[in-house]
């Protein structure tokens, strides 16, 4: 178990590292394209049309990846009232239970995040002012929650891994922020 669990970190982090850069210039190219916006709208006097539309899309994109990067590693805001209570096994317990609640969730979006992207109206829909392919975008939402799912499994798997059976169980680590 222990090499599937490597392999699988091996994995997260790679993609891990992969979204970082994607949203760092996401971010970089979205900042530009508002910031060139306001200066041709309001100082040149000569809006460009489409500032508003690409901003709006890349803001789709770092959501989606930021939702990633958020999960993996353990950022994700979550509720520990009823969890901490418990100690031991019980602990370990109970955070396979809420992240085995996670996977269920996850499973329905990428289920129907599937779908719609699917869709033939989503195949062949496209942005109004620029005409970029929706179904890039639609395509996000199984791509990056498939990435969550993988990313919770490995976390169960390593709360299974290192729990010792009937003793006190390890609670998963915490990142101070």
């Amino acid at each position: 178990m222990g090499r599937i669990i490597a392999g699988l970190e091996i994995f997260n982090n790679a993609c891990a590292a992969a979204a970082k850069v994607f949203v760092s210039i996401a971010v970089a190219v979205q900042i530009v394209i508002i910031f060139c916006g306001v200066l041709w709208r309001y100082f040149l006097r000569s809006p460009l049309t489409w500032t508003d539309e690409v901003a709006t899309l890349l803001l789709v994109v770092i959501a989606f990846l930021g939702c990633y990067l958020a999960l993996s590693q353990n950022r994700l805001a979550r509720i520990e009232l009823i969890i901490s209570r418990f100690k031991g096994a019980a602990n370990t317990a109970a955070y396979v239970v809420s992240e085995l609640f996670s996977v269920v969730m996850l499973v329905c979006v990428v289920y129907f995040g599937f779908r719609l992207f699917l869709m033939p109206t989503s195949l062949n829909q496209r942005t109004s002012g620029m005409g970029i392919p929706l179904w890039i975008f639609y395509g996000l939402i199984p791509l990056m929650f498939g990435l969550c799912f993988i990313k919770t499994i490995t976390k169960i798997l390593q709360l299974l891994a290192n729990a010792p059976s009937g003793a006190a169980g390890a609670a998963p680590e915490r990142k101070k922020s």
